[in-house]
Parts: structure tokens; sequence; C-alpha cells
């Protein structure tokens, strides 16, 4: 089986990543309309696809999204070039296909050889311990477990592709 390789990097953003979970699991709606607007005054794609996604989930995995989503843009939000820089359409939907591709040439190979193509591709993401606590999200919070695997594949590749947009800012 391969393996992701974490930096000291990674593994010390870890307890900033947990205070930062635990600031969102216990905000209040004033934090939440705080945020969101400075989500839409600087980045407002990254809000249009979280509230997009309103139609396809229940309420209740929509209250999970949205903390996913205030989690990456907490993370990110010290990155002097997010503010300045607005992830287009284009660059996400650019971001996002080459995630479909290596998901779709993936399928038709061995386990082995599918670990292999997500490992080599994920091996290069600076934020690795932001995407290792979205997955822990995934797979602890009930509303997430029990998600539509179409919906769950979509929302998390969703996900990864503006993580890779805000690293590249």
């Amino acid at each position: 089986m391969n393996k992701l390789t974490f930096t000291a990097k990674d593994y010390s953003e870890t307890s900033e990543l947990a205070g930062l979970i635990q600031k969102i699991d216990t905000s209040d709606a004033e934090y939440v309309d705080r945020i969101s607007d400075e989500i839409f005054k600087y980045q407002p794609f990254f809000l249009t696809v979280v509230l997009g996604y309103r139609m396809d989930i229940s309420s209740q995995e929509l209250e999970e999204m949205i903390r996913i989503y205030l989690l990456v843009w907490e993370y990110f939000k010290s990155n002097k070039n997010l503010p300045k820089k607005k992830v287009t359409q284009t660059q996400f939907e650019e971001v996002q296909r080459q995630n479909m591709y290596t998901l779709h040439y993936s399928e038709g190979e061995s386990e082995e050889s599918r670990d292999k193509i997500y490992t080599d591709e994920l091996q290069n993401l600076k934020s690795k311990s932001l995407w290792a606590a979205v997955h822990f999200r995934y797979n602890t919070r009930p509303a997430l477990i029990n998600m539509d695997p179409e919906i769950k594949g979509i929302t998390l590749i969703g996900i990864l592709s503006f993580i890779q947009c805000f690293e590249t800012q």
C-alpha cells in the first residue's frame, strides 16, 4: 500500500486545524454570517459552490458542508494572496476537470495501481493536513457518513479542487 509522506509542517498544522474545527463547531450564527460576508467579498465563487449544493443534499449535509468550507476558508485566510486573487469558475473547473480525469483514469486500474495514482497525485498537495481533516469529518460526521456516495464523491472533488486553487494563489 502506498502512503503519503507528511512533513513536519503537516504535523504541526494538526493542532491549528483542531483549533479551527473546534471554533467552527462551536460558532454561532453571527460568526457564520460574518465569515460568509467575508468569503463573498473576497472569494464569491467559493461561496456560490457550497450554496449550490443546497438543492442536492439534506439540511444536515449542507450544514456539514458549510462547516468544511469554513474550515478551508479559515485555513487559507492568512494567505496574503487569497483576498487579492479571486478563484474564477474557469480556474476551478480546470482543476476539477483534472481531478475527475485522474479519478476516471484510475477506475480501470488495479487497487495497487489506483493507490499509487492517488498517492502520487496528492503527494504534491501542500495542505495535506487540511485534506486529512476534511476526510476525518467525512468519516466521523453522521450526515456525511450517510451521504449518497455519488454526491459525496462530487463534493470531495470540489473541496480538493478549491484547496488546490487556493494553494496556487
